[in-house]
């Protein structure tokens, strides 16, 4: 669920409070949307990270300057 506040009436202790419980809040002003606060996920390891794209890259075939050079041609059209 997404929380909407004025700017002038937040408290960040309480808008922090909201998100960790796992709201949405959007600051707005003047009854525009400014920004929005929202947790943040866990990071995803470094490593776990370069292992998935490693293996995701494992089954493809690699591309050749000959490839690479056709696709500039293309583009330049």
């Amino acid at each position: 669920m997404t929380i909407k506040v004025n700017i002038g009436d937040a408290d960040l202790a309480d808008l922090m409070a909201k998100v960790e419980a796992g709201e949405d809040v959007v600051l707005m002003r003047d009854g525009i949307s400014v920004t929005r606060l929202s947790a943040v996920t866990a990071p995803v390891a470094r490593k776990d990270l370069i292992e998935t794209i490693l293996l995701e890259r494992s089954g493809r075939h690699r591309v050749t300057q000959a490839e690479i050079a056709e696709w500039k041609a293309i583009g330049r059209r």
